[in-house]
């Protein structure tokens, strides 16, 4: 970190640290996202600020998502229940992955201007900017990738003086490679990358100890799994080999282009044209050859790469861009440093002369544009976004969460959302039973506990097929406690006394 503060780098990390501060600013959406990851690893953070362990909000053991992100939450959690500062936290995760980023390229021989536009095309790249602003783990995820290859130049640049098994950094970097994969699954592509980039460099020993690393990291999460009855991973289940080359044609000819400058905005819906197909492979030409003339890197990246593309090309579930996130900004630095290398070998050779890197700012045009269809593509929809208030149906919805937590903190609330119930008003939910069984559906509520219901309008069909008929036929088991207007919706007391008696009395199915 000591270069990074040499004079002749400082005022280029204080302008990259402005650039920061405008995009996060412009971008940043205060609200709660509505996607609902986002609210269990705020719960899984709670639980860990409380000395609960890694568990769900009723203090459930859970291996819903890995445990590195929330603990990253928890030291923040600890002072404060305020989503804003996670979402500042991110940004600062952002920010310092940058700044590592800005040093690699130059640590690799490149001038700071090209290592400048480089990192400035991450700070205005949308669907990372889009994760930042949500309590995500793409940022901490980048932030933590950033410095494995940040500390593994400075390691190389020093191998000549010190052998690596002598040398703090490299056990440093070991934990680091194990602890990526706890903060986001996908992670795993570090350790392929360094596994299989120091087995490409003939250095047996240090892939051996890659290997080593990530299984002591790994055993005690798989020893606590195992101890608890719980499933090892969630994604394991969404491996699906049969699809893996047309996921593997989507992340390079739709996804990549769509998430690195320049921006371009893809139908997933439609086959792509021929010259997205043109496009996309000739920017997959020059992020490759961008990770070839990154020295020491070169390896580690190049598998990273490899590995990112083959981990996501295993998942069935619909991606687009989303799992591409945390790995966007290596690809976007790959790019400047490809097209750079490619236009100062041809001005060399044709006018003699060398290739300005400022040339290369062209490239920021496109996102400051705004796209009509408002998709995300540019920061100005970003912006678009971001201001934007929430509808009425959820302000209702939070309300009425909110004003129950005043007057019972401990209720246990059944709706289609609680987990967003959980962030916004700490009150532990669950969810209904989706079925048109009347009974089951109230000795499901019986048997979970459930205080209250919430009957909203948030637009999700299976409130109206399943929870308002039962609602409506059962006025004595639901009780109107709160109600609010425009539109209506409506907190139910759940008489726990009168259901038992209706299901005592009702006829057996």
């Amino acid at each position: 970190m000591k270069k990074l503060l040499k004079s002749e780098n400082l005022l280029w990390c204080i302008a990259l640290a402005v650039i920061f501060t405008v995009s996060f600013s412009y971008t940043f959406d205060s609200k709660l996202n509505l996607n609902g990851d986002n609210c269990y690893y705020f719960a899984n953070a709670t639980s860990l600020a409380k000395g609960a362990g890694y568990a769900d909000m009723f203090g459930k053991p859970t291996t819903n998502f890995p445990p590195g992100y929330p603990l990253l939450m928890t030291p923040l959690r600890m002072v404060t229940d305020s989503i804003v500062a996670q979402k500042v936290l991110n940004g600062l995760f952002l920010l310092t992955g940058v700044l590592l980023l800005f040093s690699t390229i130059v640590r690799a021989g490149f001038k700071r201007p090209l290592a400048f536009l480089a990192c400035a095309a991450v700070l205005i790249t949308p669907h990372l900017l889009e994760f930042t602003t949500m309590m995500m783990s793409e940022a901490s995820c980048f932030c933590c990738i950033a410095l494995i290859f940040w500390l593994y130049q400075g390691i190389m640049e020093k191998e000549k003086e010190r052998s690596v098994w002598r040398m703090p950094q490299f056990y440093l970097l070991l934990a680091l490679i194990a602890f990526s994969y706890y903060i986001r699954t996908q992670a795993i592509a570090v350790i392929a990358g360094f596994l299989l980039g120091f087995l490409a460099m003939r250095r047996f020993g240090m892939s051996a100890a890659v290997a080593a690393a990530f299984a002591l990291g790994y055993a005690p999460w798989m020893l606590r799994n195992s101890l608890l009855g719980l499933n090892q991973s969630r994604y394991v289940s969404q491996i699906d080999f049969t699809n893996i080359f047309s996921t593997t044609k989507m992340l390079i000819v739709q996804a990549m282009p769509e998430s690195i400058i320049p921006f371009v905005p893809v139908n997933y819906e439609a086959a792509p044209g021929i010259m997205l197909w043109i496009f996309a492979i000739a920017l997959l030409a020059v992020i490759l050859y961008g990770f070839w003339n990154m020295g020491k890197l070169r390896w580690p990246l190049f598998f990273y790469f490899c590995g990112t593309i083959g981990i996501i090309s295993l998942f069935n579930v619909p991606s687009e861009y989303r799992y591409l996130t945390s790995a966007t900004p290596f690809f976007t630095m790959a790019l400047f440093v490809g097209l750079w290398k490619l236009c100062e070998g041809a001005c060399r050779k044709a006018l003699s002369a060398s290739f300005s890197p400022w040339i290369l700012a062209l490239l920021f045009l496109p996102a400051f544009a705004q796209d009509s269809k408002g998709n995300k593509h540019t920061i100005g929809d970003m912006h678009a976004i971001a201001i934007q208030k929430f509808p009425p149906q959820f302000n209702n919805f939070f309300a009425l969460g909110k004003a129950l937590a005043t007057k019972n903190k401990n209720a246990i609330v059944c709706s289609r959302k609680p987990e967003l119930l959980y962030a916004t008003s700490g009150l532990r939910g669950v969810h209904y039973l989706e079925t048109e069984d009347d009974a089951k559906m109230i000795q499901n509520m019986l048997d979970k506990k459930v205080d209250f219901v919430l009957v909203e309008q948030l637009g999700f069909g299976s409130t109206y097929r399943y929870l308002i008929p039962c609602v409506q036929k059962h006025k004595e088991i639901f009780k109107v406690a709160l109600h609010l207007p425009n539109p209506d919706t409506f907190l139910l007391h759940f008489d726990k006394k009168a259901a038992t008696e209706w299901l005592k009395n009702s006829p057996k199915q």
